[in-house]
């Protein structure tokens, strides 16, 4: 009968305290480099959604108008229940069905979309604040008459570049590929 006795090979396998702390402090080296630019690459997929969400309603608006035969309003909207005055994009915005073509969201009528504030930026405004739309109205052709706008998505800080959002003289709009600042 044999006995078993531990010899030098059996300590061998196991890691040290050193050579552990080693490995987490390279671990946290690499953790610390790492996390800024998952930052900033968060940042620049936030602004990225958010301006394809502004996309995304008014080619919902256009369709809408297209399938209910009347027209279809989106609009600038601070509370989400009625249209701002002013063209606060960033505060978010509305889709409606506007049967009565007053561009005023009545009891009667179909709230439609509802977006709420946009986070992550600073504005969503044209390099002519003045002369933003505060609202799209789509007829049942699909088009929108005099809607040609040009909406720049700025994020906070400058880890994300802006994003252009362009809207034609018929409604039709485009999401620009970054680096863009102006519509061509």
């Amino acid at each position: 009968m044999k006995v078993c006795a531990l010899t030098d090979r059996t300590f061998g396998l196991g890691l040290s305290l050193l050579e552990l702390l080693v490995v987490l402090g390279l671990v946290g080296v690499l953790a610390s480099l790492a996390v800024p630019s998952m930052g900033a690459l968060l940042l620049k997929r936030s602004v990225h959604s958010q301006a394809e969400a502004l996309v995304a309603d008014l080619r919902l608006a256009r369709s809408e108008a297209v399938k209910r035969a009347h027209t279809v309003v989106m609009c600038s909207s601070l509370d989400g229940q009625a249209c701002s005055a002013s063209a606060a994009w960033l505060e978010g915005w509305i889709v409606f069905a506007d049967r009565d073509g007053d561009r005023l969201l009545d009891a009667s009528e179909e709230l439609i979309r509802v977006q709420p504030r946009l986070s992550g930026l600073i504005s969503v405004a044209s390099t002519k604040p003045q002369n933003d739309n505060a609202y799209f109205v789509y007829h049942p052709t699909g088009w929108a008459k005099a809607a040609n706008q040009t909406l720049v998505f700025t994020p906070q800080g400058s880890a994300a570049a802006p994003r252009v959002v362009c809207i034609s003289g018929q409604g039709r709009p485009t999401l620009r590929p970054e680096g863009w600042s102006e519509c061509r």
